[in-house]
């Protein structure tokens, strides 16, 4: 069921950054920047730690996942 879980929640993570391709001029460098700065906005609200818990591979293996480990890290060097 974990395998599932961890498909979905990539799939929903991927799913904007689709759309943005599709619909906008945005390029790739920017949509991965606005994913990195998600991830860290969202580890520091306390919501992705969650949704890494309930699917370790689909949240850890995007690119918004590179967000959470870099302020997961950088708050372990803080402490």
């Amino acid at each position: 069921m974990n395998y599932l879980y961890s498909f979905i929640i990539g799939g929903l993570f991927c799913i904007p950054a689709q759309i943005l391709l599709d619909k906008t001029k945005l390029t790739n460098a920017r949509i991965l920047t606005f994913y990195v700065i998600a991830g860290v906005i969202l580890t520091a609200l306390g919501i992705y730690e969650p949704i890494v818990n309930f699917a370790p591979g689909g949240a850890s293996v995007p690119i918004i996942g590179f967000g959470y480990t870099l302020a997961k890290g950088a708050e372990k060097a803080v402490k």
